[in-house]
């Protein structure tokens, strides 16, 4: 009986706490791919658009890392979504968590899947466990004013389904 008490606490503790994320006061600074630095608020203020000129839209957050098959099947697999979406302010940011050594290599392998994102690197996985990641692929399907709508562990084809549906529900 303790044990279904237990159950329900945690599975009603993890759904408040997912559904009621919301990171628009949270802040970092990464380099990307090609080592410029940029920060995530200043990313989604160009979600958002200005105040004469707001604009709905919503982020894929994915951490990721090269030895990650899972990462790289969900990257790939979102890429039409991606083509579909990104006119209507869909954006996607892969934040990887490799090693600072192996940066060359994420480099490499990017340009050769020809993967269209944004591509970011958290080399200490600092952002990863800022926003609460424990395991890999990690995502975050975020709005333009920083409320999270999803977060999901791990990727299984078919998820890819589920990302257009919610994305393209909350941009219509």
């Amino acid at each position: 009986m303790r044990a279904i008490k237990f159950i329900v606490f945690a599975f009603v503790l993890v759904s408040t706490a997912l559904n009621a994320q919301d990171v628009s006061n949270i802040d970092f600074h990464l380099r990307d791919i090609n080592g410029d630095e940029h920060s995530f608020q200043e990313y989604l203020a160009e979600i958002r658009g200005s105040d004469e000129n707001p604009q709905k839209g919503v982020l894929f957050v994915s951490f990721w890392a090269m030895w990650c098959k899972p990462c790289k099947e969900e990257m790939k697999a979102l890429v039409p979504a991606f083509k579909k979406l990104k006119d209507k302010n869909f954006h996607y940011l892969a934040i990887n968590t490799d090693k600072p050594k192996s940066i060359a290599k994420v480099k490499a392998y990017v340009t050769s899947q020809e993967l269209p994102y944004d591509f970011w690197l958290d080399p200490n996985s600092e952002v990863f466990k800022k926003l609460n990641g424990q395991s890999m692929p990690y995502a975050l399907i975020i709005t333009e004013t920083g409320k999270v709508l999803k977060k999901s562990v791990g990727f299984i084809a078919g998820d890819e389904v589920e990302v257009e549906e919610i994305v393209s529900k909350y941009l219509e």
